[in-house]
């Protein structure tokens, strides 16, 4: 009997053993040097150096190597993929790009709190959640000793933009990965996943809106999605979709791309609603949020409704480097040699007449937060027609930053996002995308249509048309 007992403890024993040994080689290959932390700097140098397009990225790349020589780095350690973004990310930040950012990594061992938010106007917003005591709609009040502001201006150097607004945006997923970016105190290694108490006060969406404090674990990265389903979350936008209000059609649009099979499902989207809604008088594109980069979109949509061949001329900047010969031949300039030259080339949108060809006014509804193609679309759009746009200014500059490449570090497993090309208009320097009819949006609204109770701007935009009529 004790010979026995004494094989069941050593197989325990040499099972955790190895269990710990395979986590701690696992944790090893996770590690960071420091060599390879400066590795990721000297590409981002390089990287704005050469492609960023700004006839100031030496400055910028100056900016940037201050930034780093003040960073406090021992050369005896380690770091793990967070505690590198931790680093880089604000070096980056300081451009003022949101399309210059480093993606935060994401690895299933992460720990996460139960719960997803986004940030309007420095409200957090519960957006799901895997635990009862906090519901979708509810707003996060304080976690632990902070309050939501101070959180935020805690997570802003791991944001990119122009202005607070627009790094706002990105907070959500910063929020999630609080006990990573902010609470991570050491290195550790265990064979079993341990989780972390949060105090949090929230005030209910329901009800009263009451107050109240309650006590949360937290999740592995790995884990929270399987959790979460089990709640109700807010509602999120399609792809795309369509919905008629009378003798308007609504296309309404989500941020998505026509890679793989996607394309063939938007174009078999498209044609059904065409074909079986020719009698339209108007149509309405739904744009708020979209941050799609593929005009594509929005050019296979709108060619529906043209009835012979359109050209709109625009202007990009590219700097004329080896490292933008793919850039520089898509926009028809023959690249001979580097001159690091901010070039300035004409291009041209075509809208060539597609079947069906309908004959219904088009109208488009955009919001703050539309950006990158979707804008491009929107200002191509009002070139070609007066007093049809609706919605309110939106944040990101009619000449934004665009071509957008990725750059993935293998050893600090981060991407590095970047432009290799800049929109440019001369006569909208620094403006941004106005509407021809501006409907304003308080705090409470833009809160009531993110948890699906109202939907003002749209009810707005609507009785515009119809006013028009």
């Amino acid at each position: 009997m004790r010979l026995i007992l004494i094989f069941i403890v050593s197989g325990v024993v040499i099972t955790l053993l190895l269990s710990w040994i395979i986590e701690w080689y696992k944790y090893q290959n996770r590690l960071v040097s420091v060599e390879s932390v400066q590795e990721l700097y000297e590409d981002v140098i390089r990287i704005t150096e050469n492609v960023y397009p700004s006839e100031k990225r030496l400055e910028i790349a100056e900016q940037i190597r201050s930034s780093y020589k003040n960073l406090p780095m021992s050369s005896k350690r380690k770091f793990l993929p967070i505690e590198v973004f931790k680093i880089v990310q604000p070096l980056v930040s300081t451009v003022g790009d949101q399309n210059f950012s480093f993606t935060p990594p994401v690895e299933p061992v992460y720990s996460v709190l139960p719960f997803t938010v986004t940030v309007i106007d420095g409200i957090a917003i519960v957006t799901t959640s895997a635990v009862e005591s906090i519901s979708a709609g509810d707003e996060i009040l304080k976690i632990n000793s902070y309050t939501v502001s101070e959180l935020i201006e805690l997570l802003l150097p791991f944001t990119c933009g122009e202005n607070y607004s627009i790094r706002e945006q990105q907070l959500g997923q910063l929020f999630q990965l609080i006990p990573e970016i902010l609470d991570r105190k050491r290195h550790s290694v265990g064979i079993f996943y341990k989780q972390r108490e949060y105090n949090v006060i929230v005030k209910s969406s329901k009800g009263e809106n009451k107050e109240k404090e309650v006590v949360v674990k937290t999740l592995t990265a790995m884990g929270y999605p399987r959790e979460s389903s089990q709640y109700p979350a807010l509602p999120t936008r399609y792809p795309f979709e369509f919905t008629r209000e009378g003798d308007i059609g609504v296309f309404k649009f989500g941020t998505f791309s026509l890679s793989g099979t996607t394309y063939n499902s938007y174009r078999e989207f498209l044609l059904n609603s065409l074909i079986h809604n020719r009698d339209l008088k108007y149509v309405l594109l739904d744009l708020r949020g979209v941050t799609s980069r593929d005009f594509n979109i929005f050019k296979e949509l709108f060619e529906h409704f043209v009835d012979r061949k359109t050209v709109v001329e625009r202007y990009i900047s590219i700097n004329n480097t080896a490292y933008n010969v793919g850039i520089l031949e898509k926009y028809g300039f023959d690249f001979t040699q580097t001159t690091d030259e901010l070039l300035r080339i004409k291009f041209e949108h075509v809208f060539e007449p597609r079947e069906p060809v309908i004959k219904s006014d088009v109208w488009v509804l955009f919001d703050r937060y539309t950006s990158n193609a979707a804008l491009d679309f929107i200002y191509t759009f009002k070139k070609l027609y007066k007093n049809r746009t609706i919605g309110e200014p939106t944040l990101m500059t009619i000449n934004h930053s665009t071509e957008l490449s990725s750059k993935f570090d293998s050893k600090a497993k981060l991407s590095l996002i970047f432009p290799s090309a800049v929109i440019s208009d001369e006569e909208h320097s620094n403006v941004v995308l106005e509407p021809d009819y501006r409907i304003d949006m308080n705090t409470q609204e833009r809160i009531k249509y993110i948890n699906g109770e109202n939907d003002y701007m749209f009810k707005r935009a609507l009785e515009v048309i119809r006013s028009t009529k």
